[in-house]
């Protein structure tokens, strides 16, 4: 009842996410702005006689939004996200994650030259190459779905659609998804690994609420009036480089001119280069639907799903059914083997059953991070700790996997309030009794094992709390069920090699300094830059609370200090265990 339950929640969840997370193309404020681009669109045509019932019928008609095409997309809708949940997307999500490791395993292996650092710029090259060879790779797929014969008859359900609604973009095979899904994530994959281990540096893409800020405002500007009665056109000129609602609206056009034309998804270059790119005369004439009338073979959610192994496959029942079977099975024993990946690896950006998700799938190792709250001179807030931990405990537990990460506790020990020694001597630092701190690391890890966790790791990013972290851990050991293991990080804080490669580089004992020195300000331009005060950072006298040359802190340096940091911790992890978990990128280079 329990698996039941969850697998329900994740149903209602997915549904519901469609229309409440900026993630998906149906996002309500997406539509909204569909929504308000329409109703200019009606004042352009109607003019001064226009009224709000007049408007309701021009966005709503009835032989749209209640024709049998379109119950069709909203039956199918229902279903396919079930479909999709339980059997495809499990197996997609290995793809990613599979090519990013067999890459970096394949650059290291033919000694692939690489930068110690990476150029200026190269941040916003990553981000064009990202979504030029992504949207290439979905008209790609989209191009082989038109031109090969047996992918034809699945992406005929989508093209089977008689009337346009915004739910018609789900009306889309499970073998459509797939090879998209599955184009775009090697192609996606290979660029960020060519682009972090060639530069060393862990790029990311440019989001807004999850979403990459290309296709935020392609959803704004009226992509949901692609799959509706509403002609948008972006202009003679701008309708050349993008694909805009017209365009697409030809796309599904059944006359015999209209056949394969538009099929980029943002850029219509591709269209271009192709010979598939086609605007559409001013009210041209479409008639949508499939020729000889063949959209009747889609008149259901279950045709929409059989029709194309039949079709594909014709007299062969026997090959049809094992396909059909073999392709559902295969999803189902992925979701079976636990290969779910939740959606992030921070534990407190995770619902209830995400996480229960994540456990049942083997993720039962977790890191305990702690932070500090206290000074770091004039020129670095007092979350220091906090915002350096934050970071390298996710890396860490990425490069792992099966491992999630703990909310950050951002209170420790940092010295006597009475009278006040250590950091307590200036404002804004907090410090706890260390007994306070013990136990709340203890209780943390008994609410973990709890739920199922097996391995936890605490770890610190302050020296005055390693002795703390060290007497709880202990202290916890002794209450350990069996299967239950735990480790203090210690090497992560004390044994990383920073002061020996910065001695390394040149630097002395005194210009590395110990407290919001040059290691500490290099790892927060990276970490966290907003935790820089960029106008003290060049006061090289008079910053109280600090020491060393702070003033010589550097991205460059910060990502090697971090590595550092990082590669310490896995490597103890995996000495603990008896067994390697991951290679870091440094480690690859070695």
């Amino acid at each position: 009842m329990d698996n039941l339950a969850i697998l329900l929640n994740a149903i209602i969840g997915t549904l519901s996410g469609h229309f409440t997370s900026m993630s998906h193309r149906t996002y309500w404020f997406f539509l909204l702005c569909a929504l308000i681009l329409t109703f200019f669109i009606y004042i352009k045509n109607v003019g001064r006689d226009w009224s709000a019932a007049g408007f309701i019928k021009f966005v709503f008609p009835k032989k749209v939004w209640l024709s049998r095409s379109s119950w069709v997309d909203y039956s199918y809708f229902l279903i396919n996200t079930f479909v999709m949940l339980l059997f495809f997307v499990p197996a997609i999500t290995l793809i990613y994650p599979s090519v990013i490791s067999i890459g970096f395993s394949g650059l290291h292996a033919i000694s692939f030259p690489a930068f110690t650092s990476a150029p200026p710029g190269v941040g916003v090259l990553y981000f064009l190459c990202l979504i030029l060879v992504g949207d290439f790779l979905v008209f790609l797929s989209h191009y082989l779905l038109h031109k090969v014969p047996f992918l034809w008859q699945f992406h005929k359900v989508h093209h089977a659609a008689e009337v346009l609604n915004p739910m018609t973009v789900y009306r889309q095979h499970p073998v459509d998804i797939i090879l998209t899904g599955v184009l775009f994530a090697i192609g996606t994959a290979i660029v960020h690994v060519f682009f972090s281990y060639v530069f060393s540096t862990p790029f990311s893409i440019w989001k807004l609420g999850g979403v990459n800020i290309v296709l935020l405002l392609f959803y704004i500007g009226g992509y949901n009036l692609r799959h509706s009665h509403i002609r948008l056109s972006f202009g003679p000129i701008f309708d050349r480089f993008l694909v805009s609602p017209a365009q697409h609206q030809l796309h599904h056009s059944s006359i015999e001119k209209h056949f394969d034309k538009n099929m980029g998804l943002v850029f219509a270059t591709w269209d271009r280069l192709f010979g598939t790119h086609y605007i559409p005369e001013k009210d041209e004439h479409i008639e949508l639907g499939l020729p000889n009338e063949e959209a009747k073979d889609f008149s259901s959610a279950l045709q929409c799903y059989l029709q194309p192994f039949k079709k594909a496959f014709g007299k062969h029942k026997i090959v049809t059914m094992l396909l059909a079977v073999g392709l559902f099975g295969a999803g189902s024993t992925s979701m079976a083997g636990g290969q779910y990946n939740p959606p992030n690896n921070q534990l407190e950006q995770l619902t209830w059953n995400e996480v229960n998700l994540a456990l049942k799938a083997g993720y039962r190792h977790v890191i305990i991070p702690t932070g500090g709250v206290e000074q770091n001179g004039l020129h670095v807030v007092l979350g220091k700790h906090k915002g350096v931990i934050k970071y390298t405990s996710d890396e860490i537990a990425s490069r792992l996997g099966n491992t999630l990460v703990a909310p950050v506790i951002d209170y420790v020990p940092e010295g006597r309030i009475s009278p006040p020694e250590g950091h307590m001597k200036y404002s804004g630092t907090i410090s706890i009794r260390e007994d306070v701190f013990e136990m709340v690391l203890e209780d943390t890890a008994k609410s973990l094992y709890q739920h199922g966790f097996t391995h936890i790791y605490i770890m610190g990013d302050s020296g005055s709390s390693v002795a703390a972290q060290d007497r709880a851990t202990e202290k916890i050991r002794k209450t350990l069920k069996a299967g239950q293991h735990i480790l203090h990080v210690k090497d992560y804080y004390k044994n990383h090699g920073q002061i020996e490669w910065l001695k390394q580089q040149g630097y002395t004992e005194n210009s590395i300094g110990n407290h919001a020195g040059i290691r500490d300000t290099s790892e927060l331009l990276v970490a966290m830059p907003e935790g820089i005060r960029v106008d003290k950072l060049r006061q090289t006298s008079q910053n109280k609370g600090a020491n060393g040359a702070y003033w010589k802190a550097n991205p460059e340096l910060g990502n090697e200090m971090l590595e550092l940091k990082i590669n310490a911790g896995i490597s103890q992890i995996e000495r603990f265990n008896g067994h390697k978990f991951a290679q870091s990128h440094t480690e690859l280079r070695k």
